[in-house]
């Protein structure tokens, strides 16, 4: 089968069912769904939220922002003042 986005061929094993509009965005089978390639899927999962970022106002980013620290701290266990997530 080919990735309908970069068109090479891959074992259809390694293709994933991309919905046009992301199910954790409330997508459906009706908004249209591609095979695409782990590569591609992943590009353009980040393209759609970039996307949809673009159009949110800054309270909406500003929660994101919260939500994104909140699991970063659950899933690393890091702390208010923990440097260790920080580049040298």
């Amino acid at each position: 089968m080919k990735c309908a986005w970069c068109g090479k061929e891959f074992p259809e094993s390694e293709l994933q069912l991309n919905h046009d509009v992301p199910k954790h965005i409330s997508g459906t089978d009706k908004d249209g769904r591609h095979y695409l390639c782990l590569k591609c899927h992943s590009i353009y999962e980040r393209k759609i939220m970039a996307f949809v970022i673009r159009i949110l106002s800054e309270e909406n980013k500003s929660l994101m922002r919260k939500q994104a620290k909140f699991f970063a701290k659950i899933k690393f266990g890091e702390k208010e003042n923990d440097t260790k997530a920080t580049p040298n």
